[in-house]
């Protein structure tokens, strides 16, 4: 597992000052996160649902080390982002004002669980050249949830108000429990590294599922409604190339999903990971980093 920068142990939910903010056209506020090198090749980072810039700190280090700029919006009603009802098809235009604003003309992109329809649907965008999925979500036609998040979007789009109570009983007991509380929701297996390396990891995770409702969990119970429905761009239309990196064992998102994706996709390699969901991010996400390197650098 690459080394992750550390948070304090009294600093579970990192305050405003890691984040800048952008002015939208239609006057919202976007947060985002940089990391890595700021002089490096940029990536855009969409963070999984529920989850915040803040997964993206379990990239700093390999960023830094490939010389990329790791670049992690919070979308609308996440975090420091003011919440809109924007959807899968809006979402691109948000991201590229943000490029625009950071002066990237060209970049990659890498969408980790419900993050990967997110960046997906950046593959419209001129700057985006090349895709990475870590674990990243499918539509729903090709079944690409656990029991757990068929129940979740079940919820969004039926109950949206007894799934806002779940998140925020989640969130409550995220503050008052051990940080491996929140882990037990994207992995399945211990990680087989030193205790301290795992500690840090249990506390970036914490501290992204908290942050993801720092202003209540109704961007959360938007998009899982959003997931959970078909989406507004069939995946053949999708003209970027795009590598999908599926853990073997993820319960969140089948494996038959990242198989699935990498069939439909016009240009797409598929890369088994031999771990659950969360370790699909940390393992793999170096090797995310470096596909979307090698095929924009030609």
């Amino acid at each position: 597992m690459p080394s992750v920068p550390p948070i304090p142990a009294t600093d579970w939910l990192p305050d405003d000052s890691e984040t800048e903010t952008l002015a939208l056209p239609d006057g919202r506020r976007l947060a985002y996160a940089t990391y890595g090198d700021t002089d490096g090749y940029p990536v855009l980072f969409c963070h999984g649902t529920p989850g915040s810039h803040v997964a993206a700190r379990l990239l700093a280090t390999p960023a830094r080390e490939r010389d990329v700029h790791l670049i992690a919006p919070d979308r609308p009603g996440i975090g420091n982002s003011k919440d809109a009802s924007v959807t899968l098809e809006d979402w691109p235009d948000d991201a590229t004002h943000l490029l625009s604003h950071l002066d990237v003309d060209e970049a990659g992109a890498i969408g980790f669980s419900g993050g990967g329809p997110f960046a997906l649907a950046c593959h419209r965008l001129p700057e985006i050249r090349r895709i990475a999925l870590l674990g990243g979500s499918g539509p729903p036609s090709i079944g690409s949830t656990g029991r757990v998040q068929q129940f979740v979007g079940a919820l969004a789009r039926h109950a949206p108000w007894a799934l806002g109570r779940l998140f925020r009983l989640q969130r409550w007991f995220a503050l008052r429990r051990d940080p491996s509380y929140a882990v037990g929701f994207v992995a399945e297996e211990t990680p087989e590294t030193d205790a301290l390396a795992a500690d840090e990891v249990a506390r970036i995770v914490r501290a992204d599922m908290l942050t993801s409702m720092t202003r209540g969990p109704s961007g959360i119970i938007r998009e899982q409604r959003l997931l959970s429905q078909p989406w507004p761009f069939a995946l053949e239309d999708v003209s970027v190339p795009v590598t999908v990196f599926q853990g073997q064992n993820d319960a969140n998102v089948a494996p038959s999903t990242g198989k699935a994706l990498a069939q439909r996709l016009p240009d797409a390699s598929l890369e088994r990971v031999d771990s659950d969901h969360l370790g699909t991010l940390t393992t793999a996400g170096d090797d995310a980093l470096a596909a979307i390197q090698r095929r924009t650098r030609v």
